[in-house]
């Protein structure tokens, strides 16, 4: 990608309105096919404009030493026949992608841009000018591309404010438990280690066996003895694991005899050192040296997604270790592909600007403190939890029974997890404690006291128990997984609470949305003859109306979990029919 800046004005000016105008209706760029200098000579901007702009160049249309707009270009030159002098006046045309308008906080930018270099306007020779080497006016449309990737991302933010609000309660409650000994113990010397290896890199004297030896050798002199071995297991505790698959894909490996080397690209399983020194020299350094040396996060991005090397996830440690605000330690790509579908609302096909992307997203989301190393790992921990996290229960063993001494925080530690389980949702699980008066009108349904009439009497209502509107509220919901939580299960009578209902929580009678599955309860009758009366009043009570016949079922995205104590185990105390039912 190439940065440019062009005037689209003739020699009477074009009102800047109407220069936006052309840009978003039109959604070109342009100039006239030809012209001369003062001089009477051919200038080279329309060859410039058709053959060495690329797609994906970035271009800033001014007027003057004024910003107009930043657009991206989308095609290729071509010749429109049909023009308006006092509007689109030029033949020679790009289509672009219009990406910021100048406005008040990029006039903020190129202030700041301008009092760097002591400018007091952007330089504007030309019509179009190719941005090359360091000035006032190349960096701030570097800047301002920068910044204008940054509110385009903000804009494509998938989630809502309250599911936002729900993982910001998580990662406050992960800070608030990770113990500060546990956050980034050793980074401080780590980063020491790396600027061993750094120094060499960008001073050209890393050696081959700097980059790849045996942990025995006596050549195994630096930190973590050499590179590849440094980026993929010595920064493991702080910055993750970044596997290569298989040390062959560092591209160049010292064999087991320590005498030979393997050469990936060349299937050279036997070279000798002169040949691994070359490529080496000729291919490896060169790729370390460019990481290093790119000063964007972004361009140390696309250097790696255009490298010629197999384990681009170490080369992504590398650049972790260089961008630590703005890299995540992640390197699983299924992670990344899921947090971004899970956080953004955009079509980035690149799985490493997607790691940079939610990291952008979740630092605004959770209001990281980038100025703090501890915050910035914690980061990438809570995201690899936060996506990661898996149940005790699945659809093999949707019931599942926890088994633990008294007082070891059982609950606490099912919370937890299922805090991250349900992704900071906490409305997809319950959790509740048996007790022996705990029954059936409590879990599944019931008539139950319901205040006192006007005349003094005691009013008594059919209302829905805890399990059974969990169930429809998880119903209603079926690509989402639920968790139902019963602490001290034994303590009830456990065949009186779950009544006929019992056998709904075999893996193979939950309900699948066939309706084949569906039972009548004892109240069933009941609550069709009350929505026969009014509908819209009762209709909550019924899971599910099935040729006006309410019935109920467990759906297949419900999984319960119940706890009990050691000392409680025994075949007295838990029904041998649910036990049957339950992993343990």
């Amino acid at each position: 990608m190439n940065y440019w800046h062009i005037q689209l004005h003739p020699d009477n000016k074009l009102h800047v309105d109407t220069i936006k105008s052309i840009l978003t209706t039109k959604q070109v760029i342009g100039m006239g096919e030809s012209w001369e200098d003062k001089n009477g000579n051919s200038v080279n901007d329309p060859k410039w404009f058709k053959e060495d702009m690329k797609i994906g160049d970035v271009v800033m249309v001014r007027d003057g030493s004024t910003p107009i707009a930043l657009v991206k270009v989308i095609g290729n030159a071509y010749v429109e026949p049909n023009t308006d002098d006092n509007f689109d006046w030029f033949r020679l045309r790009r289509p672009i992608e219009t990406l910021g308008i100048f406005g008040k906080d990029e006039k903020k930018l190129l202030k700041q841009t301008l009092l760097n270099y002591g400018k007091n306007h952007i330089q504007a020779p030309g019509t179009l000018t190719y941005c090359n080497g360091s000035n006032a006016t190349n960096d701030f449309i570097v800047e301002w591309h920068k910044l204008s990737n940054h509110k385009r991302l903000m804009e494509n933010i998938k989630l809502t404010p309250d599911r936002q609000t729900q993982i910001k309660t998580l990662w406050d409650k992960f800070k608030e438990d990770t113990k500060e000994q546990q956050r980034c113990e050793g980074f401080d010397e780590l980063l020491e280690q790396w600027n061993q290896y750094r120094d060499k890199i960008t001073n050209n004297t890393l050696t081959l066996d700097e980059y790849t030896n045996t942990l025995s050798n006596s050549t195994a002199t630096m930190p973590g003895g050499y590179l590849c071995n440094f980026l993929e297991r010595t920064t493991r505790n702080n910055l993750g694991s970044s596997k290569p698959g298989n040390a062959n894909n560092f591209e160049v490996k010292l064999n087991e005899d320590n005498q030979t080397y393997y050469i990936k690209s060349q299937k050279k399983t036997n070279a000798n050192r002169q040949e691994a020194e070359a490529f080496f020299n000729d291919k490896i350094k060169p790729l370390l040296t460019k990481i290093v040396s790119a000063s964007a996060p972004l361009d140390k991005i696309h250097l790696i997604e255009n490298a010629n090397y197999s384990a681009k996830q170490i080369l992504m440690k590398l650049a972790v270790l260089e961008n630590l605000t703005d890299i995540l330690q992640i390197y699983k790509e299924e992670s990344i592909e899921d947090l971004y579908n899970e956080f953004i609302d955009s079509d980035t096909k690149s799985v490493f600007v997607k790691n940079h992307q939610v990291c952008v997203v979740a630092k605004k989301i959770l209001d990281v403190n980038e100025q703090d190393k501890n915050e910035l790992i914690l980061l990438s921990r809570f995201l690899w939890r936060f996506v990661n996290s898996k149940a005790i229960a699945d659809i093999n063993s949707p019931n599942v029974i926890l088994y633990g001494p008294p007082g070891t925080g059982k609950t606490f530690s099912i919370k937890r997890d299922l805090d991250f389980v349900c992704q900071g949702d906490t409305s997809r699980y319950e959790i509740l404690q048996f007790h022996p008066s705990f029954t059936y009108e409590d879990f599944i349904e019931g008539i139950k006291p319901k205040g006192v009439s006007k005349d003094g009497n005691i009013r008594f209502e059919l209302v829905n128990g805890v399990f059974k509107n969990f169930c429809i509220k998880a119903k209603q919901q079926p690509t989402k997984d639920f968790y139902f939580v019963v602490d001290e299960i034994n303590r009830a009578n456990l065949s009186t609470v779950f009544g006929e209902t019992l056998s709904l929580l075999e893996k193979d009678y939950r309900d699948d949305g066939s309706r084949k599955h569906l039972i009548k309860t004892q109240y069933s009758t009941l609550i069709e003859d009350l929505i026969n009366e009014d509908k819209e009043k009762y209709k909550h009570l019924a899971y599910e109306i099935d040729n006006n016949e309410v019935k109920f079922g467990v759906p297949q995205n419900v999984f319960f979990i119940g706890m009990m104590n050691d000392v409680d185990k025994s075949i007295d105390a838990f029904d041998l029919a649910l036990r049957r039912r339950f992993n343990g």
